[in-house]
């Protein structure tokens, strides 16, 4: 590398997304399997969804998004109608997602939604923060969207 040093980007596993019709028939089974880790359910205006996170494990840090469109026009509306719904992303948390997006484009990744706050995410986790959390949305494959979180501090 010609003796320059490559900072490496980290990326950590946040959450895995799925869309459901409704969050709150889905809420009742995980519940039983996880009751003290669901969150309130937050409707994000921006991305026209209500969403709720659980937690997978006593101590991981990773959780499971339910995802649920709040009318008609919502993005993931097409997904759940073709799909009836499940696996519809994987969030890494990035550090700074200016530079982790410029990485994803330039290793051939198509940018679906450019950063953009997402103070939903902070509600969600009842976060006060000084900055708002943003995230991006990439194409990995023709089925399965990346999606980019920086947390706002």
């Amino acid at each position: 590398m010609n003796g320059v040093h490559k900072e490496i980007m980290k990326f950590k596993l946040d959450h895995i997304g799925l869309i459901v019709e409704n969050i709150e028939d889905f809420k009742k089974i995980v519940r039983i399997l996880n009751p003290d880790t669901v969150t309130t359910q937050t409707a994000d205006p921006i991305q026209k969804v209500s969403a709720s996170f659980v937690r997978i494990g006593e101590e991981s840090g990773v959780y499971v998004e339910l995802l649920e469109p709040t009318d008609e026009t919502s993005p993931v509306m097409n997904f759940l109608k073709k799909r009836g719904g499940g696996l519809h992303h994987l969030c890494f948390e990035v550090d700074n997602i200016e530079e982790a997006s410029k990485m994803l484009v330039k290793e051939g990744f198509a940018m679906v939604t450019p950063p953009v706050e997402c103070s939903a995410y902070d509600k969600n986790f009842k976060r006060d923060c000084i900055g708002v959390t943003r995230i991006a949305f990439f194409m990995m494959t023709d089925h399965l969207l990346i999606e980019l979180i920086e947390k706002g501090t």
